[in-house]
């Protein structure tokens, strides 16, 4: 009974904690959705579509930094879950201290590095022939966006802690802190600076001046945690570079090609303006798919917990709902966007934006697809089947960049591209998860089966049983 209650306690914890981290998630999300409606027609009208084409390139590139985060980040979260899990206060310090230190380290050296890459190589030369009348500007404001997000990345090990400790509630409060920030210095910039490096520190550098009053409260709350030397762990070095660079597959690749890496191709082998229609997507993107990630974000950090107790019911029942929800929601943003786009983004965005009925159609069934493979890859990292993703991920990734490449040749436009992406998911990771997800599952249980009949028998045939004829019946009643 004794155990029972413990397990109940456990699921309630992590229902609360996903309960919480989504009702906050809906304030976080209603500020980046809020700053995204403004900062974007505003920034349209006053730089133009090519002007703001050369933000979305900058801030497309500098963001790749992530991929040199070795996902140290998902590791980290993993980690802490796990530890707290053991109650080891020892080993959450350890894998705090020494992933925090460690990813200092290599954000510093990375971004010195682009630094200097920024500094000495000429701007038609890192992003192509169509964007030199803006070369200066683009110098500038990358050294800014470098700066600023070595401090993200930094800070958001924070962030992927507090998921481990199942607090994601902090993470989004800070976040709409963050995002209504990065409004107030919008609307200051429009008015006096009206130039693409100020839209970089306003808008990303409001972000990361959020990240760092995260940290700062995390390091008042848990002082126990703070990363001295003395708690470096060379042990962990290797398990957790081997988890991040698995994790940064996982979690990063397939973002960074199809964000960042087709709006480079699309800037390189097309122009600013096709860059700047296509980061008007992925913004649209990002702030549809944070609706899901209210959910998926908690989730993740609470199955990991679930499944290193045994608690595949819960599980079970988690999972029914996310791949549930998640198609769902997919399929009601696509008729949304069928229905409504032509005359909503126009009305938004401005003259400027030409995508069509067909194009948004397209967009509408890769957006939907990515869902479905969100949920699933959340699912099969959480009860570790962090290899067999890395595999599907890379594989799909290749194949999405050579479509993408192949159709920019072709002149296919972005209806194409977006068809090619989603012609990708559709063939790999759509049916590949959900089918990995529950065999794994089977397996384990038959496993978690196995182990507990193994326990009764040993129980029963145990001389302390076998003196005590009180106990066998309940033995056997199990």
């Amino acid at each position: 009974m004794n155990s029972e209650s413990t397990q109940a306690a456990t699921q309630g914890h992590r229902n609360r904690s996903i309960r919480l981290a989504v009702l906050t998630s809906i304030l976080s999300k209603f500020g980046t959705v809020l700053l995204r409606i403004i900062s974007i027609p505003v920034a349209i009208r006053v730089l133009g579509m090519e002007e703001f084409g050369v933000y979305a390139a900058i801030t497309m590139v500098v963001s790749m930094i992530d991929m040199m985060h070795v996902g140290i980040g998902p590791a980290l979260t993993q980690g802490i879950a796990k530890a707290l899990a053991r109650d080891d206060r020892k080993q959450e310090q350890g894998i705090f201290a020494t992933a925090v230190i460690l990813s200092t380290v290599l954000t510093v050296v990375v971004s010195a590095g682009l630094a200097v890459v920024v500094g000495i190589l000429p701007i038609a030369t890192i992003f192509g022939e169509n964007f030199a009348p803006f070369a200066e500007s683009m110098r500038r404001a990358c050294l800014i966006a470098i700066a600023i997000v070595a401090v993200e990345l930094i800070c958001v090990l924070v962030e992927r802690a507090r998921d481990g400790y199942q607090e994601t509630r902090y993470n989004n409060a800070w976040g709409a802190a963050g995002n209504f920030l990065g409004a107030a210095g919008l609307i200051v910039g429009v008015k006096f600076f009206p130039t693409v490096e100020f839209l970089v520190l306003a808008l990303n550098g409001s972000l990361a001046l959020a990240k760092l009053a995260n940290t700062v409260h995390l390091m008042l709350q848990r002082s126990y945690l703070w990363p001295r030397l003395n708690r470096f762990r060379k042990a962990l070095v290797k398990p957790l570079l081997g988890d991040g660079a698995r994790f940064s597959v996982t979690y990063l690749l397939s973002a960074a090609v199809e964000y960042n890496a087709i709006a480079y191709l699309i800037g390189r082998m097309v122009g600013p303006e096709k860059v700047g229609l296509y980061n008007v997507m992925i913004t649209v993107h990002f702030s549809m798919t944070g609706l899901i990630q209210m959910i998926t974000i908690p989730l993740w950090p609470a199955v990991v917990d679930a499944h290193s107790r045994g608690d595949a019911g819960w599980i079970r029942k988690s999972a029914r709902r996310t791949q549930l929800i998640g198609p769902a929601y997919g399929i009601a943003a696509l008729v949304g966007l069928v229905a409504l786009g032509p005359w909503a983004f126009p009305l938004w965005i401005g003259e400027d934006f030409s995508l069509g009925r067909p194009t948004l159609a397209v967009f509408g069934a890769y957006f939907t697809l990515h869902l479905w493979r969100h949920v699933n890859q959340v699912l099969l990292l959480g009860i570790g089947e962090v290899n067999f993703a890395v595999r599907v991920v890379i594989v799909e990734s290749l194949a999405v960049l050579l479509v993408t490449v192949w159709g920019l040749n072709q002149g296919v436009g972005l209806l194409g591209v977006y068809s090619g992406i989603a012609i990708c998911l559709a063939a790999l990771s759509a049916w590949l998860y959900p089918i990995r997800f529950a065999r794994s599952m089977k397996r384990w249980e038959n496993g978690l089966a196995a182990d507990s009949e193994s326990e009764a028998q040993e129980s029963l045939s145990s001389p302390e049983s076998s003196a005590n004829p009180d106990q066998v019946p309940a033995a056997g009643a199990l």
